[in-house]
């Protein structure tokens, strides 16, 4: 009897490492997460300090300090997950504890049992005694057997007390560490709610600053309009001008744009840091509802003279200069085209082969303090969604 339930007992214990080897999985996964947007963390916050050396109210700041607040939600919503994962295997520990203290509590009772059995049995009683007084010699082998096994059956029961008080031991141990680590990931979500807090009050002062200031923003909005008019038709017409000359001289694009088209969604970023400040299609500003931003590509703000870079092998198309956005770089890759704009330098020419990954230039930071690189990518058709041709990066 007693023999079942220890074995029942160690049965639920390694049912039990089972589901903590689902839950070192699921650690891990929430680990390399949380180291993701940690990291995430640290870049907006790089960016957001570059904002903060202008004392002028800006939409870049604004977009900083949206992204922080976002990212740093995620940071809360992941420490939840930690904090939730901890509380089912603190709960699954106490489930296991109770299950041996329950059969410890039986093996005591019946050692003590048998201990009594035996003191019992033993008053008067000699094993030789017992052993020669057998009729045959198949009843001494019985009873020489019956004396060993007894023998055997309380030493193993001793055996078994000792093993789940080890491992009721143990499991108290890893509960006391588990509660510890609940209790450090709860400090780290408390400190992390006043950061985000205290971000959101920036935030709502900034927008009130922004609201005021809506004529200047109006006319730098209509300024911008039209630099971002001429270059689309700068690029436009350089395409063009592209595709002509590649069908006049027989020129196979089957090869390039098959390559490019198997990368969507694997492209890298053009800046190693960063995130999407205005992204592609139209949408309302984010302070003026009244007005709609048509983006034909993806602006990503970034960290001051970060170096813009080639997304794929292609070939420098054009080198352009726009009074607003500053440098251009438009590279061919067969019947797709990628433009990077706000240069502040460029180091490539036209004609230029460049390979994935090479720097094209550096990115030009404004009057407010906000480097950000425009990015566009052009299909047959025309401009397409740039993000889903990107990897994609923590949230």
């Amino acid at each position: 009897m007693s023999v079942n339930r220890v074995f029942l007992t160690l049965s639920i214990f390694f049912l039990f490492t089972g589901f903590d080897s689902t839950a070192q999985d699921q650690r891990k996964t929430l680990e390399t997460q949380k180291s993701e947007i940690l990291k995430k963390i640290q870049e907006t916050e790089r960016i957001l300090s570059q904002t903060s050396t202008k004392k002028n109210s800006s939409i870049g700041r604004l977009r900083a300090l949206n992204e922080q607040i976002q990212t740093r939600s995620s940071l809360i919503g992941a420490i939840k997950g930690e904090v939730s994962l901890l509380d089912s295997e603190i709960s699954e520990n106490l489930s296991i504890i109770q299950a041996m203290e329950n059969d410890l509590s039986q093996l005591k009772k019946e050692y003590a049992e048998m201990i009594y059995t035996t003191q019992k049995t033993s008053k008067g009683f000699n094993e030789m005694t017992f052993l020669f007084a057998s009729s045959t010699f198949n009843q001494l082998f019985m009873r020489m057997k019956y004396i060993k096994q007894y023998s055997e059956a309380r030493k193993k029961q001793a055996e078994q007390i000792l093993i789940v008080q080890s491992s009721i031991g143990l499991q108290i141990a890893e509960i006391e560490d588990q509660r510890k680590s609940k209790q450090s990931l709860l400090n780290d979500e408390l400190t992390e709610s006043n950061k985000l807090e205290e971000l959101r009050g920036d935030q709502k002062d900034l927008i009130t600053k922004l609201t005021q200031d809506e004529q200047r923003i109006k006319k730098e909005l209509e300024e911008q309009k039209k630099a971002e008019k001429q270059l689309s038709e700068r690029i436009e017409a350089i395409i063009e001008e592209e595709r002509k000359a590649a069908l006049l001289g027989s020129v196979d694009m089957t090869k390039l744009t098959e390559a490019f088209t198997k990368e969507k969604g694997k492209l890298p970023w053009p800046v190693d840091e960063g995130f999407v400040s205005s992204k592609f299609g139209e949408h309302r500003h984010p302070t003026i509802k009244t007005i709609t931003i048509n983006n034909l590509g993806v602006d990503i703000q970034t960290s001051e003279n970060a170096s813009v870079k080639a997304v794929f092998p292609g070939k420098v198309s054009q080198v352009l200069s726009i009074p607003g956005l500053g440098n251009s770089v438009l590279i061919q890759h067969g019947e797709y085209f990628t433009v990077y704009s706000k240069l502040k330098t460029v180091v490539v020419k036209k004609g230029e082969q460049v390979q994935i990954g090479q720097t094209l230039g550096q990115v030009l930071t404004d009057k407010d303090n906000i480097s950000q690189v425009k990015f566009r990518v052009h299909d047959k058709k025309g401009t397409v969604n740039p993000e889903i041709w990107l990897q994609k990066r923590t949230k």
